[in-house]
């Protein structure tokens, strides 16, 4: 168990301090934060991201958000998202990789980066590696929001729900580009208390 944590805490720091660059590296290298960044943070799903939460951002009635200590090189903000629900406890990551005034530039930008995760080689925390695929949904200017959704390719229990989507959605004045990573439980599991009968 110490192994574990502390492989898994040597990773974080690695990743998190690579994370933060955005420039000066040349592409592979590029792509290899960008894959060690999205590893680190699919490993932390199991334990709903408590090892790469940092600081409380916003607190309501219904959810808490924390800034993620893991940042996916080139986003504007990384966050975490915990719900305050008996039934659904899961917590989910987000990424906002950028605004763009102009759709066209937007969608691009959305593209590219479904081409990134897709196929994107994943190493897990316990050193197992797995890839992300999924299908690719096209932006359109008369849709604000649409969506590309990746899975895990692995037959581990863990990560049968744990999706990665991939988003462009129109907040006027500007198109935003993001990521988000979680799993989703059965909506019969998660309804409200009164809709079955408890």
């Amino acid at each position: 168990m110490k192994s574990r944590f502390l492989l898994f805490s040597v990773l974080l720091l690695s990743t998190t301090g690579y994370g933060q660059l955005k420039i000066g590296l040349p592409d592979k290298q590029k792509d290899e934060v960008f894959s060690k960044s999205i590893s680190t943070v699919l490993s932390d799903v199991p334990y709903n991201f408590r090892n790469i939460s940092g600081k409380l951002e916003l607190a309501q009635a219904e959810i808490e958000q924390y800034a993620s200590r893991v940042q996916l090189p080139g986003s504007e903000s990384c966050l975490i998202t915990r719900y305050h629900s008996v039934r659904d406890t899961t917590a989910s990551w987000q990424a906002i990789m950028a605004r763009y005034e102009e759709f066209d530039q937007a969608a691009k930008a959305y593209h590219q980066l479904y081409k990134q995760l897709n196929g994107t080689n994943v190493t897990l925390i316990d050193g197992s590696p797995f890839y992300l695929k999924g299908k690719f949904e096209a932006a359109s200017e008369e849709l604000d929001f649409v969506t590309s959704t990746l899975k895990l390719q692995t037959a581990d229990q863990r990560f049968q729900k744990v999706k990665v989507e991939i988003a462009i959605q129109y907040k006027m004045p500007v198109w935003i580009v993001q990521v988000y990573v979680g799993s989703k439980e059965d909506d019969d599991k998660v309804r409200p208390d009164w809709m079955s009968g408890d």
